[in-house]
């Protein structure tokens, strides 16, 4: 088959400023949103800090070039005015959290007298209004001493990306009750955003035009190492989808009316566990036991099966919806500018659709009655099937 000699090494390619301007591009180039950098976090919103580090306040000036140290983002629309905070806590340190989750510190919700979800939400603390306060948690690989850069796998960008969906949907919510605001939404649909920003991190043109430049030569990446780093994701795909259909029912078995327990006559989760596998011809090595080290089943309790349910309804719409605009919408510019004018204002309005028929809405609506308002139609597997080809 073909191949892409020495542009098979992807190395250097994906910063954290990389990943970050790819944010904001996307955020401008989708709802219309300008995501700003504010320099000088008070001490007292800093959790990154040891006590003897703490003072009145703690500049990110110093740090954020190289991928260090919290970081802090406001959001704001031209129509909308201020929609939320966002922090950024990114890099691993000594007793924080060991994987990557996006954390709600405040919710937001509209005035009791406001309009409907959907409307825009004052600032001020007195108007009975909330904005909201989110914070994406990761681990990607710490800053590089001496080399100016944060150098990240292409797998990271994508975990940050998707962590970053789940930030958007609870920064663009706008719901009555503060408990549905956001990801505080049905378990097999709140996974539908995520992994919807996610597939930007994979689309070649946003690849090769915004996300992806070599940390010393500032060189984008060629369009078709982008096209192969794309093509790639469909590598064993069918084996990763087999796999969480199996930790799925899994996952039913131990929620479900037949307990896995010997001492209640039945079966324990270990053999539950290797007899699922054979039965899908998935394999599985013997006496291991990683289902121990699952946390999802804690979390999800019965409802993991909702996380590959999502990537069907993601998949519809970015492939109807977004990625065959992408690229009518990208110019020579790059990052800086709006390309081909005619498919970037196509992009904003079919992303206007996105945050507007289905982000807004938080846990408030139906989520296939959003998903259907964002489609135009009811909502299929096909496009599912086809990123697995």
């Amino acid at each position: 088959g073909e191949g892409v000699g020495e542009e098979t090494s992807l190395s250097g390619y994906f910063t954290v400023e990389n990943s970050v301007g790819g944010m904001r591009v996307l955020c401008r180039d989708l709802f219309g949103i300008e995501m700003t950098e504010e320099v000088g976090i008070p001490s007292a919103e800093r959790w990154d800090l040891d006590d003897d580090e703490v003072g009145p306040t703690s500049s990110t000036s110093d740090d954020s070039a190289s991928g260090g140290g919290l970081r802090k983002f406001t959001f704001r629309h031209v129509d909308e005015g201020p929609l939320g905070t966002m922090y950024l806590d990114l890099h691993p340190r000594p007793g924080k959290f060991g994987h990557a989750a996006h954390f709600t510190i405040r919710c937001g919700r509209t005035r009791p007298d406001g309009a409907a979800a959907g409307g825009r939400v004052p600032g001020g603390d007195d108007d009975d209004g909330q904005l909201p306060i989110v914070a994406l948690v990761c681990n990607l690989s710490p800053p590089t001493p001496g080399l100016g850069e944060t150098v990240l796998s292409h797998s990271e960008v994508e975990t940050l990306f998707h962590e970053f969906g789940h930030g958007l949907h609870s920064m663009l919510s706008r719901t009555a009750f503060q408990h549905l605001s956001g990801t505080r939404a049905a378990m097999d649909f709140v996974e539908t955003p995520s992994h919807l920003i996610e597939a930007f991190a994979r689309d070649p043109t946003f690849l090769s035009s915004t996300l992806a430049r070599h940390h010393a030569t500032g060189e984008p990446m060629s369009s078709r190492a982008a096209r192969h780093l794309s093509l790639s994701h469909a590598d064993f795909r069918g084996v990763e989808v087999q796999s969480q259909i199996v930790h799925s029912k899994f996952d039913q078995a131990l929620f479900g009316e037949d307990p896995c327990s010997p001492s209640l006559g039945g079966p324990t989760s270990a053999d539950t566990w290797v007899r699922m596998h054979r039965e899908s011809g998935v394999p599985i090595a013997a006496g291991t036991h990683w289902h121990t080290r699952f946390g999802h089943l804690v979390t999800y309790g019965a409802g993991y099966y909702g996380y590959l349910f999502a990537q069907t309804w993601a998949s519809d719409v970015w492939r109807s919806n977004l990625a065959p605009l992408l690229a009518s919408s990208a110019g020579g510019d790059g990052p800086d500018g709006g390309g081909g004018r005619g498919g970037a204002a196509r992009l904003r309005e079919e992303g206007t659709k996105v945050w507007k028929g289905m982000l807004v809405h938080g846990g408030a609506r139906d989520p296939k009655d959003m998903i259907r308002d964002v489609l135009g139609r009811e909502p299929g597997v096909d496009a599912f099937f086809a990123e697995m080809s």
